[in-house]
């Protein structure tokens, strides 16, 4: 009996604890895969700095934690604006160690004086922002032992170990490229603005929809902030011909657009619709709009082409719409407010329509352009 406690738990643990232990993993395997590339860049940073001696070799150690990103490119250009800033922040702590030598009564101006000059450098030109830090570091942990272009150069030397560190640990462990970032998120961007093209098209037909527009517009903006941040981190990559595969430069432009023509049509829809006749039509031309965009954005992981010909068929019935609605004189006898908003709708509508055909038209040449 006592020992049928201990059993009990330990075949919970092994069923329950390291089930949930697993499911938690595989959720969050790019986490993981970050942590080990991190892990594996300090340890050869350590490692190398450690056979090289360097003095303060634990700077090659923080700066393989900073430039470890979560894709090559990223990693890239984090390295180079460390190395880029710690070299601007070298010289000049270098030169302002000199004068603080020469002019220890003086040293807090000295300091002040790098300090601002650098910082503004830094405002200007972002790639900077580590030479203010370098330069203070330099300053405030003068070493008697050594005079200021030694501690300049050995600074250099541990920036560059832990960059090249964390470049190579990147490049090498579950290598992570800025494309498969980008197809993440058009697809994240797709599938709000879908739901979206979803929920108004239920306002249209009066049906209930759960869902939050304010909510989709403000992580549409999110995720295209975060897209803008990706493709620069794929040019890098591409640049640095570490990838052959890139995305087109109008695609943020026309999903913003695409975000932009939602955001009218659900303006236009702050109120029923005057005309039934209109509500049913404009309706299916947002569902298959809806559908268009989702077998477009199929495109960037190279699958079929979207179906261009039942899109602009529910183009020409929602156009036949309208123009029924202007023959028989409908819109004429609406106050004003409820005629802007459905001429909103329309227009909206067929920005849409032009700006989703863009969409398509910018991945079908990237595919052309990577076969």
């Amino acid at each position: 009996m006592p020992e049928a406690a201990p059993s009990d738990w330990r075949r919970f643990v092994g069923a329950g604890l390291s089930k949930n232990a697993l499911a938690a993993a595989a959720a969050r395997k790019s986490e993981i895969r970050h942590a080990i590339r991190v892990s594996a860049a300090v340890g050869a940073a350590y490692a190398v700095a450690t056979l090289l001696k360097l003095p303060q070799g634990y700077w090659a150690v923080f700066t393989a934690v900073i430039v470890v990103q979560t894709s090559i490119g990223a990693t890239i250009t984090a390295s180079i604006e460390r190395f880029m800033g710690t070299v601007v922040g070298a010289v000049v702590g270098a030169a302002a160690a000199y004068l603080h030598l020469r002019y220890p009564a003086f040293g807090g101006l000295i300091l002040c004086v790098a300090v601002a000059l650098l910082s503004f450098l830094a405002a200007v030109r972002p790639t900077f922002k580590v030479a203010p830090v370098t330069a203070v570091i330099m300053l405030i942990g003068m070493t008697t032992h050594m005079d200021p272009l030694t501690a300049a150069m050995y600074r250099v030397i541990e920036i560059t170990v832990g960059s090249l560190a964390g470049v190579a640990a990147t490049l090498l462990i579950f290598p992570a490229r800025a494309h498969g970032a980008i197809v993440q998120r058009v697809r994240e961007i797709v599938d709000l603005n879908a739901g979206l093209l979803s929920h108004y098209a239920r306002v249209l037909r009066g049906q209930p929809s759960d869902l939050v527009a304010a909510d989709q517009y403000d992580a549409n903006r999110v995720i295209m902030a975060r897209l803008q941040t990706d493709m620069a981190e794929a040019d890098r990559e591409t640049a640095s011909r570490l990838s052959l595969r890139s995305a087109p430069e109008a695609l943020p432009r026309t999903l913003w657009r695409q975000r932009n023509d939602i955001v009218m049509i659900g303006r236009a829809l702050v109120q029923p619709i005057a005309i039934p006749g209109l509500a049913e039509p404009a309706a299916a031309m947002l569902d298959a709009a809806r559908t268009f965009l989702i077998q477009a954005a199929e495109l960037i992981q190279m699958g079929a082409r979207p179906d261009r010909l039942a899109f602009s068929q529910a183009h020409v019935r929602f156009q036949e719409a309208v123009e029924g609605l202007r023959a028989d004189g409908s819109i004429r006898d609406l106050p004003f407010d409820d005629a802007a908003r459905i001429f909103g709708l329309v227009f909206a509508v067929e920005n849409l329509h032009a700006n989703l055909g863009d969409f398509a038209d910018r991945l079908e040449e990237r595919n052309e352009a990577a076969d």
